[in-house]
């Protein structure tokens, strides 16, 4: 039946400036929630804050009020940190849990099951491919069908990385409205728990409408609970806390290994269980402030500086972008001490300049009255405002300088490649003197910012801050704000003893300043007795080095979020990689798999929501050839009769001077040849007739791989050599991570071929394919266990 799936298409909603609230169910041909259609009858939200992982779980049940099957468009806006970990619908008593799929088969597979009369749910980053969803921390979804004075329950689940600024720490869930009215639930509970191997104090939760009840407060634990009825959501639930200054300069690790791997998703050809799993750790270094007080070096101290600022003033910024972007000018400019330095850089289209000036009361004044002045137009172009940033950097006087850009990076003018315009202001920012480079501060606004290219362009010694609309400000702009002056940890790093122990280590701060956290998290192939961690860095122009002793157990659950936070920064490292150098394909088979196997959504990848029985692969006959047909340019038209009573008319290509028709094989022909006769006719009424013959071949090919061994070292070739049926048309080998290679017959006894293992392969077991196609387009496989050596 068609009604018993719920159907959820999420897309970016792009037809108007998109304040996003999170989740509100709007009726359909309405713009706001009206609780007398569509009301939200239950919510509940746990919250698992592990080490600054927060594990958020969102549970909303909606009722319908009416007589008539209704339809709503859900809503969900994540915080900007957020990866969606899991979702959900409910049919009834029915879970209908989502998997991951790479983007495009998830796409396809929606429209097959579409065509069949099954509504399946999709959630997907954007709607027009990779690009957008790179883009888009918002999520819309069509809910159908809401049965007459039924119920729909939604389920989503996200992980979120909570930071750590000045020994403070801020959590936020986004509840209190953006742009639709106040929701109001009739049943509204919160559970929430923090651990932190760091002492923590003074736990506060803030929201007067969600008054926590703690059922236990300690320095390493903190549970409560709120529960209420008919709840207005006018406010955001937060928390906010201190890590103890007693555990500065400390370094905790954290562990968990499961060594059996979790059951096969049902999606996969040939599943394999492992009983060799790696492990994963989190080193966590919490840097203290040294000899200097809290607020050395900030705005309020130190040497004079000079700040550059780039507002964003093309029509993009409208609505709360620019608010909040002049929000955090002001505050900037009214931060600085008369003995620094600014100038201000008005971009669109054009650039409009305010020369330097001091940083005065009248100086301070002038420029705010500017920027009130102007007025939002045209498009972006970016790399003529950073030009015009830099040239302000190289200008006598200008010492201690900050390139400070409040912008959602969107270009539409001048280069509007993320990699081209990266690569171009990596080369002119080198340009400069060592003593006039700027360091890069980027202040992105909008759940539509262009994070990969502002990313990128923080890179240059400075740092990436990112504020949603629908998210409080005042806890990021102060901590953004504070690190204008200042210098972060310098040549941080974490080293291990011995360095076996782990690999594909990769850091989760670009940047780390006095009284923030530096994480790190890796792999571990294997258990192993005390081993030795270190982060060492220099503060304040002074050595400062934390150590400590570990255990990497062969088993431990304490911390489940290590997998997919290793998984997430490996992704974002690939994702990186493909901004600045392009895509390929090796690069996005290695992100669709790490998203399938720990499960969250990226540019590559989509939750489908429909039951496993419909993913599970069938065995399908070749029911779909293609006749092609080349003629003499009199012919006009020609018909195809096939020895299954069959009549189709081809279609010519005047592309490819061809005529085509598609037609279905009945199920039950036989494998062999077959005659179809073709009828001719050309433009001036004559006949004529031929014959031509097709092939029905049901039965895939069969593969055969030959390896001399099944260990190689990164970088090293593998000698392949494949024996198939001789129906096979191409055959192909894959890993992952390397280019896939085509083999060729070697003209004696096999199919030969080098598959070349990549430099930067992370260690471990990995499946060699090799596919065998043949001419009627079946498809058969051999899969063979490798391992890849550091």
């Amino acid at each position: 039946m068609k009604n018993i799936i719920l159907s959820l298409l999420i897309s970016l909603l792009t037809s108007a400036p998109l304040f996003a609230d999170a989740g509100v169910l709007i009726p359909r041909d309405k713009q706001q929630p009206d609780p007398a259609i569509l009301s939200l009858e239950e919510m509940e939200i746990t919250v698992r804050i592990d080490n600054g992982d927060a594990r958020v779980f969102v549970r909303q049940v909606f009722g319908n009020h009416t007589v008539t099957i209704e339809e709503g468009n859900y809503i969900f806006a994540l915080p900007s940190h957020a990866t969606i970990s899991d979702f959900a619908t409910w049919d009834g008593p029915t879970r209908i849990p989502a998997v991951i799929l790479e983007r495009k088969r998830a796409e396809e597979l929606y429209n097959q099951l579409k065509q069949q009369a099954i509504d399946p749910g999709l959630l997907q980053m954007g709607e027009r491919g990779s690009e957008e969803a790179k883009r888009t921390s918002v999520f819309s979804a069509r809910i159908v069908p809401i049965a007459a004075y039924g119920t729909k329950r939604l389920e989503i689940e996200y992980h979120e990385s909570i930071p750590v600024e000045n020994l403070k720490s801020y959590f936020a869930i986004p509840l209190r409205p953006d742009a639709y009215h106040a929701q109001s639930a009739r049943y509204f509970r919160i559970n929430f728990e923090l651990r932190s191997a760091h002492a923590i104090r003074n736990f506060q939760a803030p929201a007067k409408t969600f008054f926590l009840q703690l059922d236990q407060n300690t320095p390493h634990l903190v549970q409560g609970h709120f529960e209420g009825q008919y709840v207005n959501l006018g406010e955001d639930f937060s928390v906010t806390y201190d890590l103890d200054p007693a555990a500065s300069d400390t370094l905790q690790v954290l562990t968990y290994r499961n060594p059996i791997s979790a059951q096969p998703s049902p999606t996969e050809i040939a599943p394999v269980r492992s009983n060799n799993e790696p492990g994963f750790f989190e080193a966590e270094a919490l840097l203290g402030f040294g000899q200097s007080s809290a607020l050395a070096g900030n705005a309020a101290s130190g040497v004079p500086k000079t700040v550059i600022v780039l507002f964003d003033t093309s029509l993009s910024m409208q609505w709360e972008k620019l608010e909040r972007s002049y929000q955090a000018f002001e505050t900037l400019l009214r931060g600085l001490r008369p003995t620094d330095h600014f100038s201000l850089v008005l971009f669109n289209t054009e650039t409009q300049v305010l020369p330097m000036s001091s940083a005065d009361a009248g100086g301070i004044q002038h420029a705010i009255d500017f920027v009130r002045a102007s007025r939002l137009r045209g498009g972006t172009d970016i790399q003529r405002a950073l030009q015009t940033g830099l040239q302000q950097a190289a200008a006598p006087g200008a010492n201690n300088s900050y390139l400070v850009i409040l912008s959602d990076g969107g270009a539409t003018r001048g280069p509007i490649q993320n990699s081209k315009l990266a690569a171009w202001y990596a080369a002119a920012w080198k340009q400069l003197p060592e003593t006039q480079r700027p360091r890069t501060y980027v202040l992105a606004v909008g759940d539509d910012a262009n994070l990969p290219l502002l990313r990128i362009l923080a890179r240059e010694d400075g740092l990436l801050e990112h504020v949603l609309s629908t998210e409080p400000t005042d806890f990021k702009l102060n901590s953004f704000l504070s690190k204008i002056g200042r210098r972060p940890v310098g040549q941080l790093q974490l080293s291990i003893a011995p360095e076996a122990a782990a690999d594909s280590v990769y850091p989760l701060q670009d940047a780390t300043f006095s009284g923030s956290l530096a994480s790190w998290v890796g792999r571990y192939p294997a258990a192993q007795e005390k081993v030795s961690f270190k982060v060492h860095g220099v503060r304040d122009g002074s050595q400062v080095e934390m150590t400590n002793q570990a255990s990497l157990p062969r088993e431990s659950s304490d911390h489940p979020q290590l997998p997919r936070l290793w998984a997430r920064a490996r992704v974002d490292a690939l994702l990186e990689k493909i901004e600045r150098e392009g895509e390929d394909q090796a690069t996005i088979d290695e992100i669709i798999r790490l998203a399938r196997q720990y499960k969250f959504v990226t540019p590559y990848t989509s939750f489908l929501a429909v039951p496993r029985a419909l993913l599970r692969p069938r065995v399908i006959r070749p029911g779909d050839p293609i006749l092609r047909v080349k003629t003499d340019e009199s012919i006009v038209s020609v018909v195809a009769l096939f020895p299954f009573g069959l009549v189709q008319p081809l279609r010519y290509l005047s592309s490819e001077d061809t005529w085509q028709t598609r037609f279905l094989a009945p199920t039950d022909m036989q494998d062999g040849t077959y005659t179809v006769r073709l009828i001719l006719r050309d433009r001036l009424g004559h006949t004529y007739r031929e014959a031509k013959t097709f092939v029905i071949a049901s039965k895939p090919p069969v593969v055969q791989v030959k390896l001399d061994r099944k260990r190689f070292q990164r970088g090293q070739a593998i000698d392949l050599k494949v024996e198939a049926s001789e129906t096979t048309r191409t055959l192909v080998a894959r890993l992952e991570g390397s280019l896939p290679v085509q083999l060729r017959w070697d003209g004696k006894a096999a199919n030969t071929g080098e598959l070349f293992i990549a430099e930067d392969t992370i260690p471990g077991s990995y499946k060699l394919t090799v596919t065998a196609e043949d001419i009627a387009h079946n498809i058969g496989t051999q899969e063979v266990q490798i391992e890849v050596l550091p």
